[in-house]
């Protein structure tokens, strides 16, 4: 899945605020009832690595991808696992991240 959202800042200022908002999404977890455990995040450059297990009850999910700022866009790509397609669903996972990172851009 790759998520492109357009910003209209530089890299130096987007960078900060991608790394910020992926550091919370670490600690406390993106969604209730979802422990967030095995967390790994590293910067290469304008691209950040991320990956973690996401937890709830004796389901386990592991997840990682990338995010990317540009002059011009956050780029985000990941594997949603089958888990997450048939019991979430692509699009709803693609419109909550991209609603996310609109925000964190705006």
């Amino acid at each position: 899945m790759t998520i492109i959202v357009p910003h209209h800042s530089t890299q130096e200022v987007v960078v900060p605020k991608v790394d910020q908002a992926a550091g919370q999404l670490l600690a406390v977890g993106g969604v209730k009832n979802i422990q967030i455990v095995d967390q790994k995040k590293s910067w290469e450059g304008s691209v950040m690595s991320i990956s973690f297990t996401g937890k709830m009850g004796f389901i386990s999910v592991p997840l990682a991808g990338t995010v990317a700022v540009d002059d011009t866009n956050v780029t985000v790509e990941c594997e949603l696992p089958a888990m997450v397609k048939n019991f979430v669903g692509e699009e709803k996972v693609r419109a909550v991240v991209e609603e996310r990172v609109r925000g964190l851009v705006a």
